[in-house]
Order: structure tokens, then C-alpha cells, then sequence
């Protein structure tokens, strides 16, 4: 008798066990009065991801406008305005990359070739930046229409401009650079997005 409620009781508690573990796995509930709504622009934010992980720098922006292409221009110069500031990380980015293999992060010659082509880029290669898709939404009871654009500078653009900027400006710079990992890191990430490019992706 003991032995079968022992097992009976292992069974119960196997069973609240299970029962507990399993209730983790529910989608959290939405508050009362609240609906889960999806981005419309997703698939903008998803393509400005992809452009940006291959090593380019691209953006999304909004605009609302009454008209088509004035909505349009909005979303695009937001957009523009957002690319900035993803140069500047990815300059920055690859500084930190070079100065942790030459191991000096103080190289004053360095942290000043990089500052250099962040403000001489900045103004010139932005201005470069094409603009790759474009998504409307209209209001159906106002009119109203929200553009979604994604504005890009691909990674064979940015990258060479990079170089070239500091090949003009620090050839013996250059030339370290040249040596260096991050550079053939630089190098591949653009041979890989050629090659997808290539492929048709």
C-alpha cells in the first residue's frame, strides 16, 4: 500500500512539474483593450539591416505628406539625416579594430586620420547615398500618406572611399592600415557583398 501511494505521489508531483514548466512556454497576454499591431515597415527596417551587417550604412526614414512625393522627400531626407551618425560608428568602429591590433588606442596619428575622414566623408560620400526603396501607407479617413524610404551607400562605395581618403590624406598611415587585419576584414567584407550582388541577392 505504501508503495503504490508512494508512486501515485511521484506521479502527481511529476505531473505538477510538467504542468509548470509547460506554462512558460505561453506568448505573454495582451492588456485588455490593447492590440498588437505590426510594423508596416519591417521589411524596410530588415533590408537596412542586411545592407548595414554586409558593411555599408543605410537608414530608414518616415515621412507624412497630403502628397506622394512630398512624403517621399521627407522620408528620404530623415533617412539622410540618420546616415551620419552610422558612419560615424562604423569609422569608429574600425579605428577600434586597427588600435587593438597595433595595440596603442592613445596613436594620436591615428585617432586623427580617422577623425579626418569621419568630417571629410561626411559632408561628400553622404551626399552620395541612393535611395533603395520606397513605401507608401495612406489614411483612408484623412488622406494623409506615410513614406517609408531606405537610403543606403553600399559597402564598395563607403569602404573605398575610406581607403582612398586615407591613402590621400596618411599614405604612411595607409600603409600600416594595408598590413593590418582589419583591413583584410575591410577587404572581404566588400569581395563578400560583390559576390552576393553577383548571385543576384
Amino acid at each position: 500500500m505504501k508503495k503504490q501511494f508512494l508512486i501515485g505521489f511521484m506521479l502527481f508531483a511529476l505531473l505538477g512539474l510538467f504542468v509548470a514548466c509547460g506554462g512558460g512556454s505561453k506568448s505573454a497576454k495582451v492588456p485588455s483593450g490593447m492590440e498588437t499591431i505590426e510594423d508596416p515597415f519591417q521589411d524596410m527596417v530588415d533590408m537596412a539591416n542586411s545592407i548595414v551587417d554586409a558593411g555599408g550604412v543605410a537608414a530608414v526614414g518616415q515621412g507624412i505628406s497630403g502628397r506622394m512625393d512630398i512624403a517621399k522627400k521627407k522620408a528620404v531626407t530623415d533617412a539622410q539625416g540618420q546616415l551620419a551618425e552610422i558612419f560615424n560608428t562604423k569609422v569608429n568602429k574600425m579605428k577600434k579594430a586597427f588600435q587593438e591590433e597595433v595595440g596603442s588606442a592613445n596613436d594620436s596619428e591615428i585617432n586623427e586620420a580617422f577623425t579626418d575622414v569621419v568630417k571629410t566623408l561626411s559632408s561628400t560620400v553622404l551626399r552620395g547615398a541612393l535611395t533603395k526603396k520606397v513605401k507608401y501607407l495612406r489614411d483612408k479617413e484623412t488622406g494623409k500618406i506615410t513614406a517609408s524610404a531606405v537610403v543606403a551607400i553600399e559597402p564598395n562605395k563607403i569602404n573605398m572611399s575610406i581607403l582612398d581618403e586615407m591613402k590621400t590624406k596618411r599614405p604612411k598611415l595607409y600603409e600600416r592600415f594595408r598590413a593590418s587585419q582589419a583591413y583584410k576584414e575591410l577587404k572581404n567584407e566588400m569581395d563578400n557583398y560583390e559576390k552576393q550582388q553577383n548571385a543576384g541577392y
